[in-house]
């Protein structure tokens, strides 16, 4: 039922700019109540079950606070895009694949990522290792 319905009808007819404006906007009128109506949002109070999952169910408006799910209307909230978690598979100067690129994924840059096991040996125990890099214990004396 609209509310045209209840007018009685013009005693006169108007032409022109006006009458094309007025019939215009009545015809967008038209148009998004039937746009509103397809999407059939149920009244307040009698929501239970039912979900919105689309632009169209919010209407142009907010959520609704009495459906307990996750709304995103106007898609305010909802995360951009995300970034992807692939990794490039790096190779070294000898062909061989790099895994520290692997391993240092998601991780701080100031982070120690040990991805050898090289790294794991201490200094003092590697295989043709000098001492020159660590220095000597100072003695009790000094």
């Amino acid at each position: 039922m609209s509310f045209s319905q209840f007018l009685p009808e013009p005693k006169h007819q108007s032409s022109g700019p006006a009458r094309a404006k007025a019939t215009a906007s009545a015809a967008a009128v038209t148009a998004v109540t039937a746009a509103a109506s397809a999407t059939e949002i149920p009244q307040q109070g009698r929501r239970k079950g039912w979900v919105p999952k689309t632009e169209a169910d919010f209407g142009g408006g907010g959520a609704y606070p009495e459906i307990h799910v996750l709304q995103y209307p106007l898609g305010m909230g909802r995360k951009r895009s995300a970034k992807g978690n692939a990794v490039a598979k790096q190779v070294d100067g000898s062909g061989n694949i790099s895994y520290e690129a692997l391993a240092r994924h998601g991780t701080r840059e100031s982070q120690v990522v040990q991805s050898t096991f090289k790294e794991l040996v201490p200094l003092a125990e590697r295989v043709g290792f000098s001492g020159a890099v660590i220095p000597a214990r100072p003695t009790a004396e000094s």
